[in-house]
């Protein structure tokens, strides 16, 4: 990954990977109510036209930025969050994830938009795609 000077996408999203898994690994066995499922996640994200953006996870929510976040390897002051993400909390009735997608901005104002909610990370996804209207035929890769 990256070699101390410069931090790629795919290195972030390398990275993103590997922290989904150990955020998973130590989700499963508690009573979080955080469900572990970005290891299913952030793969189909990445897999996506999603894939152009800086993905950053925080506790339940998946968001994108157009660079590298400020906190993290080769990041920059000037990068911008997306106005959209994905959150997921255990609230289905078999207490299995629930994944929403919005438009605009967490805990901030004006309140973001709930566009869809659904069980499946695959189609939360292809939401936020929508939402983010990106454009999956030219990803723009840096």
């Amino acid at each position: 990954m990256g070699d101390g000077l410069r931090w790629s996408l795919d290195d972030e999203w390398d990275w993103q990977v590997l922290c989904a898994r150990a955020h998973d690994a130590s989700l499963r066995g508690t009573d979080s109510w955080v469900p572990p499922v970005e290891e299913e996640l952030v793969p189909a994200a990445r897999a996506s036209a999603l894939s152009q953006w800086y993905p950053s996870t925080s506790h339940n929510y998946l968001r994108f930025a157009d660079g590298p976040p400020p906190w993290g390897p080769g990041g920059r002051d000037d990068s911008g969050f997306l106005p959209g993400c994905l959150s997921f909390a255990k609230e289905g009735a078999d207490g299995g994830a629930v994944f929403r997608v919005w438009s605009g901005f967490l805990l901030q104002t004006p309140d973001p938009v709930l566009v869809p909610a659904t069980t499946e990370a695959a189609v939360a996804v292809e939401a936020l795609v929508k939402v983010l209207a990106v454009d999956s035929r030219d990803p723009g890769r840096s």
